[in-house]
Formats: C-alpha cells, structure tokens, sequence
C-alpha cells in the first residue's frame, strides 16, 4: 500500500472530490481524519465507510477550530503526514453583477483559508510530509462567471510556490492538484446547456472527468513516489484548452 501508516487530514472530505480522495487514501492504507462544514451526517457515513476514527467539524474561517482538528488528529493517530486543502465553495455570477459579499466569502474560504491551514500545520506535519492544495482549471485560464473563484484559485498556485520554498529545508513537498470540470449535481446545477456544450468542445476527451479520475494524482502527490516533487500543478483536466 502506498499511504501505509500515514496520517493525513483532508478539508472537505463530507463529500465531492475530498470525499473520493479520503476513499483512495484510506485504500492506500492511510488513516484520514474526516473534516466538514454542513454535511456532518455525509461525513459519519463516509468515516464508517474507510474505518475513520475521526470525523470533526471545521471552517477554515475559523483558526481554532484548525488548530482543533490537527492538535486532535496528532492526539489519536500519533502523527501528521498529509494535508489536504480541499475546503471551498463558489459563488457564480458574471463579473458585472459578482457582489462584495460573493467576492469576499470566496477569497476567504478558497485562498485565505487554504493560508490558514497551511499556517497552523507548521507546528503538526511531520518532516518529509505532503501538502496539497486544490486547484482549479478555472484558476489557470479563468472559468466563465467565476471572477471570485477563478482569482482565488489562480493565487493558490502562487501560494503553493511560496510555501514550497518555505518549507522545502524540511523536506516538506507541496503542490496544487488542479482538476478540470468535473461532472455531477454541481456541475448540472452551475452550467447552463450553451456554457456547457461549449466546455466540452474544448476537451480533447469531449467528456466531464469523475471524482475518482482525480484521485491517482493525489494519492501519487502523497506518497513517497513524488519525493522530488514540489511547487508544481498538476492538471488532469481532459486536454482542456490544449
């Protein structure tokens, strides 16, 4: 197994691509500690799914509860290996009408947030540990009525790279996994017919990717195979906008 023995935490693992990740890294023999916003019954049922004996609630607004959940995960696991900053939400409007709220709520979450985690792990993670952050193709070549989300996750990438170099003396590897669009209840619900013919005409796969597509990069950045890793993306996003 790949993972075996390592600890990891994953933001926003109730459901979606956290909760695909948490299924693969439990597979590979990790122990994951499940976090959630809202969704804390999705949470319990995937934690009984992978053997997860920690399922806790997290708002990566919230410094406290951050620190809760890794001072927690230390405690019954023993260890920190992995982070995985995979907490976010979006807000899709066209750029004339994104309100400050909208704005604001996203940055905070999807980039401050991410900074958050990233700064009250330093105490936690273990040398020669994983970071990853979740990006986006909309961060890389700026998605259709995401202005807010699109900005938050194109600074990720930079973020990515300054932590890298921060934290590279200690052997700690971090990189941004960017998905393409990935199809589900979310995407029927953000595209319309016109945006999404569109997006797929641009895809040399002509198709959406899965949740569990995105899960081999992961599992790959976590593991001791991706070593000599670090500030990188990495796209699996179908041969968009090749």
């Amino acid at each position: 197994m790949r993972l075996q023995d390592k600890v990891a935490v994953v933001t926003g693992s109730s459901r979606g691509l956290g909760a695909a990740i948490a299924r693969a890294f439990a597979r590979e023999g990790c122990k994951v500690a499940v976090t959630y916003s809202k969704n804390e019954g999705a949470a319990h049922e995937l934690a009984k799914d992978i053997g997860a004996a920690l399922v806790m609630p997290l708002d990566v607004r919230d410094r406290g509860m951050i620190r809760a959940v890794y001072e927690k995960t230390v405690a019954v696991y023993g260890r920190l290996d992995i982070l995985v900053n995979n907490a976010g939400v979006n807000r899709t409007n066209d750029f004339d009408k994104q309100t400050d709220a909208e704005w604001s709520e996203v940055i905070d979450v999807n980039l401050t947030g991410v900074f958050r985690c990233c700064q009250e792990v330093l105490p936690f993670i273990a040398d020669k540990g994983r970071i990853i952050n979740i990006g986006s193709l909309s961060g890389q070549y700026g998605g259709p009525r995401t202005p807010s989300y699109a900005c938050a996750k194109a600074a990720l990438m930079a973020l990515t790279h300054n932590l890298a170099r921060f934290l590279g003396p200690r052997g700690i590897c971090v990189n941004c996994l960017s998905p393409g669009v990935i199809g589900g209840e979310f995407t029927e619900k953000t595209m319309s017919p016109a945006v999404r013919e569109t997006a797929l005409s641009l895809m040399l796969l002509k198709r959406f990717a899965t949740y569990e597509e995105m899960t081999g990069a992961a599992v790959y950045l976590a593991s001791d195979e991706s070593s000599y890793m670090t500030a990188q993306t990495v796209s699996v996003n179908g041969g968009a906008w090749v």
